[in-house]
């Protein structure tokens, strides 16, 4: 039950994003993610009598990473206190809290993994089938399709229907990582980078970018690297020499062509160059200049007094209304999670969040030097460059399949004794098998 679960939340998150995360019950506030996360709280798995995440808990080799998530949900629960007694409200304080109380995914991630330990190779090949045909499909046709869901609020922005891949990236990095012949994936490696590129996310590019060049540091196999890097690139330059050019899916806009994305990488850097390659230079830009200013008016608010410097504005401040143009909108997050973090938490929070992050990262440290696979790594790297320009931790589609992953590949950190039945096999650090 829990691995078949564990999937279908996977590729709903990872291949249809933010529609996904609505499914449920909008008036009630009930939506897929939290009901999952309820049964595995109260119904979830047990082992030999005792509910597996306590259990898991008190593994000496998650005592650190425990620690910082305990500090990180505690001073997230102070903030909602802090932000309903400063006038902000309620419902909106408790909704931003789930940023907090996402890292519990970790478990459920873990607990699949631990049953299978050839999970995650085996979802990798799984989801880039589904994305590679449905990301074709978005692209094509469904994102023309101007279906939405009903029974949200005004202040919500419209959820389509069919919602847009937006990780291809990371079902690229995968493969590559996991996948030992890349021939016979040829058609998987294909549909996802057409995917990738004809989404135009420029944060999704540089996350790709950013995962290549650490597995290059970690696998040293720079011949896997060159040929991941060279696949987009022969892409795009097919592109190009077929002068290929496609009306860009309606929730990215332009055209996908070889130009123009070289218009859409330059625009933000360059918006003359960059006009040689694409006549929608301003919109590029602008894409880059509203978040820029939203980040400056952020930074400039938090710094005002040293109470908010210190702990932000507290949940459920509106911090779209820090820029005069955004007032009206229902953004909620700079699409960046620095700045998310300043802006509610301050510097206190920034700092809870990042020690929370780094003890993530040992693990994954601790992994690559226990079994020497280095996709925690590259895992981490590449969602932390998307996370600074996309929503993400404060997000379903972005903490929950993040969270879920990050616990299945920690699960290498533990072995279960063969000769009892899966369903009570103790959770036992890896450190100590054999004693």
């Amino acid at each position: 039950m829990w691995k078949q679960l564990v999937t279908f939340l996977l590729i709903g998150y990872l291949c249809m994003g933010r529609s996904f995360a609505y499914w449920g019950i909008p008036p009630w506030h009930l939506f897929i993610g939290e009901g999952a996360l309820f049964l595995f709280l109260f119904f979830g798995p047990f082992v030999g009598g005792e509910r597996f995440l306590w259990l898991a808990l008190r593994q000496p080799v998650l005592r650190r990473f425990k620690k910082a998530f305990v500090v990180f949900l505690v001073f997230g629960i102070f903030e909602v206190i802090r932000g309903a007694i400063s006038g902000n409200p309620l419902m909106f304080a408790l909704r931003d809290l789930s940023m907090h109380y996402y890292p519990l995914y970790f478990f459920m991630g873990m607990w699949v993994a631990l049953h299978d330990d050839r999970y995650l190779p085996n979802f990798f090949r799984l989801v880039a089938w589904v994305n590679g045909i449905y990301g074709i499909l978005f692209i094509l046709l469904l994102s023309r399709v101007s279906w939405s869901f009903s029974g949200f609020s005004d202040n919500t922005l419209p959820v389509q229907i069919f919602g847009q891949p937006s990780y291809s990236a990371l079902i690229l990095l995968g493969l590559l990582v996991f996948e030992k012949d890349l021939r016979r994936i040829w058609p998987l490696l294909a549909l996802n980078s057409f995917v990738l590129l004809g989404m135009l996310i420029r944060a999704e590019w540089l996350a790709f970018g950013m995962g290549l060049l650490v597995w290059a540091w970690a696998s040293r196999n720079f011949k896997r690297v060159a040929w991941g890097g060279a696949l987009v690139l022969s892409l795009i330059f097919l592109m190009y020499i077929t002068n290929f050019s496609f009306q860009a899916p309606e929730t990215r806009g332009g055209t996908i062509s070889a130009t123009d994305m070289i218009g859409r990488v330059l625009a933000p850097i360059n918006a003359d160059a960059a006009s040689d390659y694409t006549s929608d230079t301003h919109m590029y830009e602008g894409n880059v200049v509203w978040r820029t200013i939203f980040w400056l008016q952020i930074w400039d608010n938090v710094h005002e007094t040293k109470m908010r410097t210190l702990l932000g504005f507290g949940y459920g401040y509106p911090i779209n209304e820090l820029v005069p143009n955004l007032e009206e909108e229902a953004t909620r997050t700079p699409h960046n999670v620095f700045f998310y973090v300043l802006a509610y938490t301050g510097w206190m929070g920034v700092a809870i969040f990042a020690a929370f992050q780094w003890e993530l990262l040992r693990l994954f440290r601790e992994v690559r030097q226990e079994t020497g696979e280095p996709f925690g790594m590259v895992f981490f790297v590449a969602m932390i460059a998307f996370a600074l320009f996309t929503p993400f931790f404060e997000t379903p589609q972005g903490a929950i399949p993040f969270y879920l992953l990050a616990g299945g590949i920690c699960a290498s950190l533990f072995y279960a004794p063969a000769e009892l039945p899966v369903a009570v096999r103790p959770l036992v650090p890896a450190n100590q098998e054999g004693s």
